[in-house]
């Protein structure tokens, strides 16, 4: 039995299209829990089963026919009713469980607790007939994105301003050429420190521009088209940063110790341009997306080349004012995927239901957000990052050589983060946000050791040669790095016992 798979509870008689349902998940690269393959003879049935569903299903699919009406006693009924247990403990409205109609059936009407039953809460998926290949596929593709995550579809911001960086002028440079040359040349500190100059007063120009940012402002709109503003909002920050990403990304990746203050200096200001003590809730936090984007890619640009005091100078230093707060304090300590919702936890998962939409720019209806709302549609657990995550992947999509690398990297730029505001809180009187957060505390729930684990452990054994160290990360010294990433591990094993 493997630790992550798809669980399969279906009957003998559905034994052939099993297993065509079998080859399509293992073709998309998911592990697949059958009892004809993972039962040994001698084995308890009943424990293993248990052990299957409660313990290593990241989904429970049941698989019906009519076959199975004409059957009194049937091993598929004691499976859906440990899966009904195991459902009644996750969240309102989880993807864990799924039906699948091989031919016109009735669902059994299993209790799932709360009045939901299995037959009426629970949308199927029917394959047979002339919609077998595209339900199958839809099938798959639902799975991939439960196990792996909510991936948004390519941003048109990102892609056309990386299209855009890759242009020639009439120097026949581009535009990324530009930055490289900038910062490779000792004599072009001050040129550089122009570029950076200009980058940041672009950026800011746009995002203090309160007619189409405001900040302070009456709602009398709906919840629901409050809702949908909310996410064509972070689409338009989305536009203002698409233009700075390019420059940023290659500064975090190559700038050396003469850059530091410059780069320092920019994320300084786009954060604090994030902080925004009055106004409209609503709008105050949202206001903290852009800069808190810009924020990955630096992080994410100075992770994939080991760049840690460019991390250092563009993380850790972007130090913002905060109200009632005495000392600055790095804005990823401020902000985060969480903040950015606010006092609305439910707007993320607007986001994602959105991103999970075939059509581009599409948006959920009325009766979509209002079960968001009341939770009849569970809410996503880290809908933010996962956002952020799909936003950047075709950023560094020539930097990370394989997808798993970068979702090695994503996952550890996140943890330095968290452990940096952690750093931060130790460090002085603020006691914000606690992180964990990322969309690493969900993707490693069932992982003996988790990415925080792990570098928590290459810590230990590096001591003081540990990279992050090296680069400057926690004042290069190793207890207090230490202290900090206990306080990451600390966290987000409590965040995984109390949601899954």
């Amino acid at each position: 039995m493997t630790d992550k798979h798809v669980f399969l509870s279906y009957i003998r008689e559905d034994k052939d299209r099993v297993d065509e349902l079998q080859g399509a998940l293992e073709a998309a690269g998911l592990s697949v829990w059958r009892d004809t393959m993972d039962l040994w003879p001698g084995d308890d049935w009943e424990l293993k089963i248990r052990e299957a569903i409660k313990a290593g299903s990241l989904v429970f699919v049941g698989c019906f026919s009519t076959a199975l009406d004409s059957r009194d006693v049937s091993y598929q009924h004691a499976e859906l009713s440990v899966a009904a247990e195991e459902y009644r403990k996750r969240p309102v409205g989880t993807n864990w469980l799924m039906t699948v109609r091989f031919d016109e059936c009735t669902v059994p009407p299993v209790d799932l607790g709360g009045g939901r039953r299995l037959n009426e809460t629970i949308q199927r998926t029917d394959l047979f007939g002339a919609g077998y290949l595209p339900n199958l596929s839809r099938l798959v593709a639902t799975i991939v994105r439960v196990v792996q995550g909510s991936i948004p579809p390519i941003s048109s911001h990102v892609t056309a301003a990386t299209a855009s960086a890759k242009r020639v002028d009439q120097d026949n440079l581009s535009y990324s050429e530009r930055v490289r040359m900038l910062i490779r040349e000792p004599s072009a500190v001050l040129d550089f420190d122009e570029f950076m100059a200009e980058l940041r007063t672009e950026q800011l120009t746009q995002l203090r521009d309160r007619e189409r940012f405001p900040i302070s402002a009456t709602l009398t709109s709906s919840n629901s088209e409050i809702a949908r503003d909310w996410v064509r909002r972070l689409g338009d920050y989305e536009a203002v940063a698409a233009d700075a990403m390019e420059p940023l990304k290659l500064i975090a990746m190559y700038g050396r110790k003469e850059h530091e203050l410059a780069a320092t200096q920019t994320m300084r200001a786009l954060g604090q341009e994030g902080v925004q003590p009055t106004g409209l809730n609503l709008y105050r936090y949202v206001h903290q997306y852009p800069a808190l984007v810009l924020t990955y890619v630096a992080g994410l640009g100075a992770h994939v080349r080991q760049n840690y005091s460019m991390f250092n100078a563009m993380v850790s230093s972007a130090l913002v004012n905060v109200q009632n707060v005495r000392q600055p304090i790095p804005y990823i300590a401020y902000s985060g995927g969480r903040n950015v919702n606010g006092d609305a936890d439910w707007l993320g998962t607007v986001l994602a239901v959105a991103d999970d939409k075939p059509t581009a720019n599409a948006l959920p209806t009325d009766d979509e957000i209002d079960a968001i709302q009341q939770q009849k549609i569970g809410l996503r657990l880290t809908p933010l990052s996962d956002h952020i995550f799909g936003l950047l992947q075709p950023l560094f999509a020539d930097h990370y050589i394989h997808e798993q690398d970068f979702l090695q990297g994503f996952d550890e730029t996140e943890v330095l983060f968290d452990a940096i505001a952690a750093d931060s809180r130790k460090q002085g009187e603020y006691w914000g946000p606690n992180g964990g957060y990322g969309r690493y505390t969900w993707r490693h729930r069932h992982t003996d050791v988790p990415p925080e684990k792990l570098m928590l452990a290459r810590l230990e054994a590096s001591g003081d040669g540990w990279t992050p160290l090296m680069g400057g990360l926690f004042g290069g010294d190793p207890e207090r790095a230490r202290t900090a990433m206990e306080d990451v591990v600390e966290t987000a094993a409590r965040i995984r016992g109390s949601r899954w």
